[in-house]
């Protein structure tokens, strides 16, 4: 009876303690061992077997279970690596199984012994893994850092991400029909999103990384994410000392020059003699793992330096070459793992990625319009850390608890300021030997051909800091003869933003109708009035935002008979946050319900049906808080050439300018159906296909509720308040939303040790207004800008990419490997807007829904799609490991990547100025040359 009243006790409990944002609970950072041992003749269960697993990545020695008396066994909390699994009954000979786990998946191991030969004696069988996820309903895929090693990628975990289906845009990825600031980004178990973005904020040694999990749908309830999660377990150490080395160059000499041509039917352009910076890249690593005390204490420490180097090809309006972009990074790594008793693991991990970024936007378009004084600078990173302990007080209940920080800062300003410049080199690009920096002169930006002269815009300082907590607790058991797994978690987060801004000069100027160039700029001093448009002054100012979360989840996997897995779950989170103003800017709550079943049809493993329904809400983020927080007003003086001055017309900005809804607490949030279908289809390969409805309502944004426009939606005749200045209201409204639908098909495999591959086709639809985000999305167009244009914004949405093809895969022969990766993405769509040389006021509109350009004025047949042109991307990595030839394990790598040179615009000029010059249909950005990086690889 007391055996009894202890496992409801702590079903109880599982069930009682319940964050926002990604949980730490069960199995983000772990996995599992499940099964069944029968014996072969008669498929009887063989209960009360002694099952011990061995694993270099197990610290405190070997974990020892006993199977069910029905034969079942699941060993839980199992750092990822290979396993060695041996099963045992007394008077007959061990039986010896090998299988690989990976971070939070089962794996599952059904084992049929015949208890009464010694032919399995000393034979150790690698298990044959179906590659169904027969106990999950989630979708992605979990990546090795070996597997990893054999492609060529941009060596970061934010890269690795776009290997998967249903993956798409860039280094913030859209996920599933998610934009790139709802996803959550996991460092060793601790959710390290940045607070204010929504976007991954520190870099990692990506040879420290030692598994990748990028879960885009069908998530259980310790996960909470309107888009994917993108796990990252870090390196640990073992029982033996390990050394790894390696540096990767990419010179200039071994890559093709950026010279195509700004019009979107250019190609190469073989005999442009324009002098150009070199586009290169240089990376060092070193890791060292080992013992402090065998079996108790490991330690894992890596360092990378890394020094990119970007350039883009010279064009209009400037049509000059400009300096390149230079990214110097830092990343410093530490882990401890500590196993105080055979009942208890403790991990201590932290990292620091402190970087710098001359100028900082010239790897784009913006090298072409912004001259190199008013080039921007960047410097970047910062630090997080966080100790985790796990307790297993018996084979059945587990207790786990993380207590995190960080801190991370971006500062912007001139480069002339925080950097350097070639004075020499610009002298000479604009022949003239006279010119100078002056770090007090005002910006100027001339609308008649958008370059930008003089300095930078502004100085800002942007400080976000993080204090995280995460408690769970799993039970597993059995009750009325049917299995149950409970777990439960609560989560808590307080986040702060530290903002500072200033403006050099304390002002700037947009110049219009004194014609192009240097020519066309206001510059009074000398007697050039003819541009003289107007100018903005804005004070200095600081902010500071909090917000705190906290949240509870439950999860249950109930098993009523073997072959079929119910996953009823649900979370709810709560979050607060207050703008520098201390008004309230949100006090969100939702309920997130989660329901899955798995059905393993043919009752094999082989061949598994799932369902999901879930829901996900975003209730703590300090973006709308940032937003909303009262800047320093700013005023605008426009100049009148009948007396040659400056007057005051209209302000923005400061006190009044920002509204926060009180009434709304509806939090942004997701509605998730994933229908899968998986079949294993030849050894330790699946096929599978995927079917995602998904419905994002109530997205952050920024309502205008001031300004009173003409019905031509062109004119801003009015203000309800009487002041001439825009005023928003950070809501989430009901008409802010995306709808998406989409079927993927996936080939994974990994049929020999020395073949792997990965093969996925997606179909996807992507509709509805939620383009923007308070700006965040940098789209350029946002539908509560002016209410006269709402009917502009229903359609296929920004980043609509209705065709996907990805392939990978490696083969290793005889230390020979060759890996090769292919993806194919059809156009996404854009917005075709026009300025309407307003410049106090949104300046720009819509003549036709998003995704469209309306072609003739007044006629509706003439509207056209309007999308990037389609992408392929080939890369391919070919490494020899010298260890069969000289026993250590060294190898030499050659990268190529965009292996057949093409040059697909992937930026285009999306605006049309009206009676000024315009670059419409101009390509701003395009895929960077072919290249080849070398590397030198060294593993002890």
């Amino acid at each position: 009876m007391k055996s009894r009243n202890i496992k409801w006790l702590h079903l109880a409990l599982a069930l009682s303690l319940g964050g926002s944002g990604a949980a730490f609970g069960a199995d983000v950072i772990t996995g599992r061992i499940d099964g069944r041992l029968r014996e072969s003749g008669t498929q009887a269960p063989l209960p009360g077997a002694k099952v011990t697993l061995t694993s270099p990545a197990l610290i405190g020695g070997s974990k020892v279970i006993a199977t069910a008396p029905d034969g079942y066994f699941l060993a839980t909390d199992l750092p990822p690596g290979e396993y060695t699994v041996q099963f045992e009954l007394e008077g007959i000979k061990p039986i010896t199984r090998k299988l690989v786990v990976r971070q939070g998946e089962t794996s599952p191991l059904n084992v049929t012994w015949n208890v009464e030969s010694d032919m399995e004696e000393n034979i150790v069988v690698e298990y044959e893994s179906p590659g169904t996820r027969p106990e999950s309903t989630q979708s992605g895929a979990v990546l090795s850092a070996t597997g990893q090693s054999k492609l060529a990628s941009g060596r970061s975990y934010q890269a690795v991400a776009q290997q998967v289906a249903g993956v798409s845009g860039g280094s913030n990825p859209d996920i599933r029909g998610a934009n790139a600031i709802m996803n959550r980004y996991l460092i060793d178990g601790m959710d390290i999103t940045d607070p204010v973005t929504n976007t991954f904020s520190s870099n990692i040694n990506f040879d420290s990384i030692s598994s990748f999990s990028i879960i885009t749908g069908g998530m259980e309830a310790q996960y909470n994410s309107m888009g994917g999660v993108i796990n990252v377990i870090s390196a640990q150490g073992s029982d033996e000392f390990h050394a790894d080395a390696s540096f990767y160059a990419n010179h200039y000499l071994l890559s093709v020059p950026p010279q195509f041509g700004s019009n979107l039917y250019e190609g190469y352009k073989p005999f442009n003699t324009t002098v150009r910076p070199p586009t290169q890249s240089y990376q060092g690593n070193v890791n060292i793992s080992g013992p402090i005390l065998k079996e108790k204490l490991w330690y894992a420490l890596s360092y990378q330096y890394s020094n990119n180097q970007a350039s883009s090809p010279a064009g209009p309006p400037l049509n000059l070459q400009a300096p390149n972009r230079e990214f110097i990074g830092h990343y410093v790594r530490g882990k401890l793992t500590w196993a105080p008793g055979s009942r208890s693991r403790v991990t201590l991990s932290a990292l620091t990625d402190p970087a710098s970024i001359p100028f900082a936007d010239f790897s784009g378009s913006l090298a072409n319009s912004v001259t190199p004084f008013a080039a921007r600078f960047q410097s970047q990173g910062g630090w997080l850390g966080n100790l985790t302990w796990e307790y297993f007080p018996t084979a059945e209940t587990t207790y786990k608890a993380m207590v995190g920080a960080q801190t991370n800062t971006i500062r912007s300003g001139p480069q002339g300021v925080f950097g350097t410049f070639d004075l020499a080199a610009i002298r000479n690009s604009y022949n003239d030997p006279t010119l100078s920096y002056d770090p007090n002169r005002p910006q100027h930006t001339n609308d008649d051909d958008g370059t930008v002269w003089f300095n930078d815009s502004d100085i800002t300082s942007d400080a976000r800091y993080t204090l995280s907590t995460d408690l769970s607790v799993a039970h597993r058991t059995t009750l009325f003869g049917q299995r149950h797994e409970a777990q439960a978690g609560f989560q808590g987060r307080f986040i702060q933003r530290n903002f500072s801004f200033e403006v050099p000069g304390g002002r700037t100027y947009t110049d219009a109708g004194g014609g192009p160039g240097q020519a066309g700029l206001c510059l009074p001093e000398i007697g050039q009035t003819d541009g003289c448009n107007y100018y903005a002054e804005t004070p200095a100012y600081n902010t500071v935002e909090r917000g705190l979360g906290a949240g509870l989840y439950v999860q249950d996997r109930w098993k009523p008979v073997d072959w079929v897995t119910i996953m009823p779950g649900l979370r709810f989170d709560y979050g607060y946050t207050r703008d520098a103003a201390g008004r309230v800017a949100g006090q969100l709550a939702g309920f997130g319900p989660r329901l899955g079943a798995v059905l393993d049809l043919t009752r094999d493993s082989k061949t598994i049906f799932s369902a999901f329904y879930g829901r996900s809400n975003e209730t703590l983020s300090l973006l709308a808080a940032a937003n909303a927080s009262p800047s320093a007003k700013t005023d605008y003086y426009a100049y009148d050439p009948a007396t040659g001055t400056f007057d005051y017309s209209s302000s923005e900005g400061g006190p009044g300018a920002t509204e926060v809804d009180r009434k709304n607490h509806t939090p942004p949030h997701s509605d998730e159906i994933l229908l899968s279908l998986r079949r294993q289809i030849g050894k330790n390969t699946g096929l599978s296909v995927e079917y995602t409805y998904k419905n994002l309502a109530n997205i952050w944004d920024a309502v205008e509720t001031n300004q009173i426009w003409d019905p031509s939606g062109t004119r801003v005749i009015g203000y309800k308040n009487g002041v001439a200045t825009p005023v928003y209201l950070f809501t989430r409204p009901d008409s802010n939303w995306i709808k998406y639908q989409s079927v993927d098909l996936i080939l994974d495999g990994r049929p020999t040790p020395e073949l792997e591959f990965y093969a996925a086709y997606t179909l996807s639809f992507r509709y509805g207004p939620g383009n923007e985000s308070m700006g965040q999305l940098s789209t350029g167009i946002g539908q509560y800008d002016n209410p006269r244009q709402s009917q502009f914004y229903t359609g296929y949405s920004l980043g609509d990419t209705r065709h996907q093809i990805k392939l990978l895969g490696s083969y290793t022969w005889k230390g020979l490997s060759i890996g090769p990766s292919f993806s194919y993405a059809s156009g996404a769509t854009r917005a075709k807007r026009y300025n309407t040389a307003n410049p106090n006021i949104s300046g720009y509109v819509l003549r036709s829904p998003v995704g469209t350009t309306p072609g003739t004025p007044n006629d509706p047949t003439q509207i056209a799609e309007f999308r990037l042109p389609d992408t392929i991307t080939a890369n391919a990595r070919i490494s020899y490991d010298f260890s069969e030839l000289t026993g250590q394990k060294f190898a030499l790598i050659a990268d190529v990547f965009n292996v057949f040179n093409l040059g697909a615009p992937t930026g285009l000029v999306t605006t049309e100025n009206v009676g000024a010059t315009s670059n419409f249909g101009l390509a701003s950005a395009r895929q960077q040359p072919l290249r080849v990086q070398l590397a030198l690889r060294y593993q002890y």
